[in-house]
């Protein structure tokens, strides 16, 4: 038996380190089989060609257009997924017209797959505008507004323009680009380099993506005191789907073949049945309109608070608060300098009527005691107990699971998760697991051991 163990740990160790790298591992299949896919339909007969997209068209905007109708019945108000069935319908209706004019015209496409077609290339960056809105929205609830909705379109505005006063005002000859030879020949060329350009936008998405996605979980952690539904994973999906259908672009703009795009098909095709699986069923941890502004909100103007302090001060017989001489503390110590009478309302509160005993408890509720905007609710918990408002609430909750597993013992796991606002066993088991190095049962076993042999229970 000993030698079956230990033949067992010597297969598990090497297993446990690949789940590490799964993802990793799982991306770069993906990676491969793209490169494949493009090199195999280079290799396709015209007329199966034809037939395949034709029929993968088809499937594609079925998907989309259905999805849409789905997702604006389901997901009502929620914004990142209304940007996300916007998307849909964009490519079902794109995909249907293609299919129109290949029954009509010959020739299924809304514009011609030559190579560095400039028609091509606007094409293709308005659609990675299209697929740069929904984690955005995701990522910075509220934060998408039409303004800053423009403005990252703006690249994209201003090469159109420059083009076209370069080649309608200023006559600028446009050279013939069909294949790496003429692309080298007239490099020099405006419209060349504006070509080349518009090239980066997708990349500029895929940046703009990945800068927020290392902000978003810390970000949740200082507004929402569950991360239960928080699924930086499946964004970090969405993220590496855009790279792929990125890479599959400029595989189609440079490849100067025609039968490349039967792959990106597939791929969109993919990327789309997963992505409506991921959307559908993903539960949203907060309602919409909840976060009205961005994730950084350091810079949110303090006037708010000498505003709300000045209100509560007329009552100050009924708030207590503190009066502060607008000339003894400029704007930026204000905060720092009430930072104790907060804590102290806060401890008190959370004693008194333990909120985070609620599974919906939200940051925002702090403001029936505080006069204090979201931001500066937010940095009560950063700049006040060195911790996020989530690691805030989890403390008093395991604080409270501890205390029930020692004073309770007829309570099961389950119930005592549930008393302690958490909202589900699991949640619990990880949370507590985390903080304490032990499960639950083996912490109730080991201090009911303790206390038995001291003849004092303690909480610790």
């Amino acid at each position: 038996m000993p030698n079956s163990l230990l033949c067992m740990n010597e297969w598990v160790h090497p297993l446990s380190k690949l789940s590490k790298y799964k993802r990793t591992i799982v991306y770069g299949t993906l990676l491969l089989l793209v490169a494949i896919g493009h090199h195999c339909s280079r290799q396709t007969e015209m007329e199966t060609f034809r037939y395949v997209r034709h029929s993968v068209m088809s499937m594609l905007c079925l998907l989309c257009l259905s999805g849409f109708f789905v997702l604006m019945r389901k997901k009502k108000g929620v914004r990142a997924d209304l940007f996300f069935a916007f998307l849909m319908l964009s490519v079902g209706i794109t995909n249907l017209l293609s299919l129109t004019r290949g029954l009509t015209a010959g020739y299924a496409g809304v514009v011609e797959y030559r190579y560095m077609s400039f028609p091509m290339l606007v094409y293709g960056n308005l659609f990675a505008y299209f697929f740069l809105l929904y984690p955005i929205e995701a990522f910075r609830p509220g934060w998408l507004t039409l303004k800053r909705a423009t403005i990252l379109f703006l690249p994209t505005i201003l090469i159109l323009g420059v083009y076209l006063v370069a080649t309608r005002i200023l006559g600028v000859t446009i050279p013939v680009i069909d294949d790496w030879s003429s692309l080298i020949r007239g490099f020099w060329n405006i419209t060349v380099w504006l070509r080349l350009f518009i090239l980066f936008y997708p990349v500029f998405g895929l940046m703009v993506m990945l800068r927020y996605r290392n902000n978003y979980r810390e970000w949740c952690e200082n507004n929402y005191a569950s991360m239960e539904h928080i699924d930086s994973r499946w964004l970090e999906d969405y993220i590496f789907g855009n790279l792929v259908i990125t890479i599959s672009c400029l595989v189609v703009v440079f490849s100067n073949d025609a039968r490349s795009v039967l792959a990106h098909n597939i791929i969109f095709l993919s990327f789309f049945l997963y992505a409506f699986y991921r959307v559908f069923f993903q539960k949203n941890p907060y309602p919409e309109g909840y976060f009205k502004a961005g994730m950084k909100e350091t810079a949110a103007v303090i006037d708010e608070i000498v505003a709300c302090d000045k209100e509560c001060l007329c009552k100050e017989g009924e708030t207590g608060l503190i009066v502060i001489p607008e000339q003894d503390s400029g704007k930026k110590s204000l905060f720092s300098n009430k930072l104790p009478e907060y804590r102290e309302k806060l401890e008190q509160w959370m004693e008194t009527e333990k909120p985070h005993l609620r599974k919906d408890f939200k940051l925002i509720d702090a403001m029936e005691i505080l006069p204090l905007n979201r931001s500066y609710l937010s940095r009560l918990f950063n700049e006040g107990y060195n911790e996020s408002f989530y690691q805030f609430v989890m403390r008093y909750r395991i604080a409270e699971s501890k205390r029930l597993l020692i004073t309770r013992p007829d309570l099961t796991i389950t119930r005592i998760a549930e008393m302690s606002g958490f909202s589900s066993p699991s949640v619990f088991g990880r949370a507590f697991t985390q903080e304490m190095k032990c499960s639950p049962m083996q912490w109730r076993d080991r201090e009911t051991a303790n206390s038995y042999s001291t003849g004092t229970i303690e909480i610790a």
